[in-house]
């Protein structure tokens, strides 16, 4: 059996110690406003949208890979201080994110399981769902402009109504949702994701107005990270869901929550909702 290709993006904007492995593929987002060039791969090369990333974050990256990278069987996005923690004892039971020292991660070696493997029983991995105790589309409103998310529904119901009801279920009858803009995938299912995504992104873009907020700027990455469960929910993927850890240059052990306290949160805010 031919072993497949596999990348999986590290998305950074800054010079930073990383972990090795011949899967990982760094990449500088935003390269084409970037003050200097770091020593990793560039995304304002081929086809690309990197002179847009204050507003797509990640999402150049992303965008430039889907449009240049040849012969990838396998493709993946992380972050350079948020990886997938595949060997998590008690998954379930523990927080959707952890935190680490950032000396220690890169001190042991990170290890991938058999992608293959998993993505022969899936067809996504995200990061493991964060509940918020309130309706999703709620969490947008307090943390993100309402306008903004109007104006992403009529996109999607005028462009790709068959994604409505998906979008619906999850934004306005659903309190989870996987978070980060974090992805391990076959190259087909990223094919058919950027396709829909940018679709819809760039008529976004003629129909908003970029907050002058630097947070609030980053709207595309933040409706992305929302999408991407939309676009799972109306094709029936299959999503082996995965928590995340996070090396830190001031992590303190009191960062991390214990899994009872998770878990009891996790139920407090389900019945929160579930009694709205």
């Amino acid at each position: 059996m031919t072993k497949k290709t596999i990348k999986i993006l590290i998305c950074t904007h800054k010079e930073a110690d990383l972990p090795q492995h011949e899967y990982f593929f760094p990449i500088q987002a935003g390269s084409a406003i970037a003050a200097n060039k770091l020593p990793y791969n560039q995304d304002n090369t081929g086809d690309n949208i990197s002179h847009k990333n204050k507003n797509y974050c990640e999402l150049t990256a992303h965008y430039w890979a889907w449009k240049n990278l040849k012969g990838v069987d396998i493709i993946g996005l992380n972050h350079y201080r948020r990886f997938f923690d595949f060997y998590r004892p008690l998954k379930y039971f523990s927080p959707d994110r952890s935190f680490a020292d950032v000396k220690k991660f890169l001190k042991q070696e990170y290890v991938f399981p058999n992608l293959e493997r998993i993505l022969s029983k899936y067809d996504i991995i995200l990061a493991k769902k964060r509940n918020v105790p309130y309706s999703l589309a709620t969490q947008y409103c307090v943390y993100h402009i309402v306008e903004d998310l109007n104006t992403l529904r009529e996109v999607i119901n005028e462009l790709t109504p068959d994604y409505t009801p998906a979008f619906d279920r999850l934004i306005y009858h659903d309190n989870k949702m996987s978070f980060y803009n974090m992805f391990i995938t076959e190259w087909k299912h990223f094919d058919g994701y950027s396709e829909w995504l940018f679709k819809i992104l760039s008529e976004m873009e003629k129909r908003i107005k970029i907050s002058p907020y630097p947070g609030q700027a980053r709207i595309y990455g933040y409706f992305s990270e929302r999408l991407i469960n939309v676009y799972c929910e109306r094709h029936n993927l299959r999503v082996y869901h995965c928590p995340v850890i996070m090396p830190l240059e001031d992590f303190k052990p009191s960062f991390n929550p214990s899994n009872l306290r998770y878990t009891l949160r996790m139920l407090k805010y389900k019945l929160a909702y579930k009694l709205q």
